[in-house]
């Protein structure tokens, strides 16, 4: 029996005993789909978060294409699962900002590849954005069929900024600045309702241009 198959095994004991409370339960099964989540991504954890993210089987060979930048893609991927081992439990909190800056690393190493080598452009710097942005801003003023994913991109880079930066004035003394706690609901609900258009869009740029 292998490990994936011990994992099974336990969950199924575990919800059909009775010597666990409902917490208990709870606790464990979470536990184990966890462990079982990691293992499964072991094998690519690239594919694994696109495949969880886009809710979709069928996505584009990115390692055919990306060179070695897939192995960066994997080890930030390999980042974002040992956050959250999966989408639908993203928290409202800290680990949510260590969580999306990994995930947008990821994409950046599909989106210089598109640009570069699928459009045939060189990345422009866009105003007072940062390079990284930029290359998004830039896919989005082109019109073309990525588009979607490259003003999603760009809305969630700015909003990773501003949870990294926010400050303001210190009301009890104007002198001196404060720490703004991000607003994490909020950027919690467009992560959830954007991010996996922006990968369905980038996923079905790259199969009209390659396949």
């Amino acid at each position: 029996m292998s490990y994936l198959d011990t994992l099974l095994e336990t969950k199924s004991d575990v919800e059909a005993s009775s010597d666990f409370q409902v917490n208990q339960k709870i606790i464990l099964i979470e536990l184990i789909e966890k462990e079982r989540a990691l293992k499964i991504a072991e094998e690519d954890a690239f594919k694994y978060l696109y495949r969880n993210i886009a809710s979709r089987e069928d996505i584009f060979d990115y390692q055919a294409q990306l060179g070695d930048s897939y192995g960066l893609a994997q080890e930030h991927a390999d980042c974002c699962l040992k956050i959250f081992h999966d989408f639908s439990i993203l928290e409202a909190n800290l680990k949510l900002s260590n969580w999306l800056s990994s995930a947008i690393k990821v994409v950046d190493c599909i989106v210089i590849h598109y640009l570069q080598e699928v459009l045939g452009e060189e990345p422009q710097k866009h105003k007072d954005n940062g390079k990284e942005r930029s290359r998004y801003i830039q896919i989005d003023r082109k019109g073309v069929k990525a588009q979607k994913a490259g003003n999603i991109m760009s809305h969630l880079y700015a909003q990773r900024n501003t949870m990294e930066h926010q400050v303001k004035n210190d009301p009890n003394d104007p002198r001196k600045q404060i720490i703004v706690p991000p607003n994490y609901n909020r950027v919690l609900r467009n992560i959830k309702k954007k991010f996996p258009n922006a990968l369905i869009s980038f996923d079905e740029a790259y199969k009209e241009h390659y396949q």
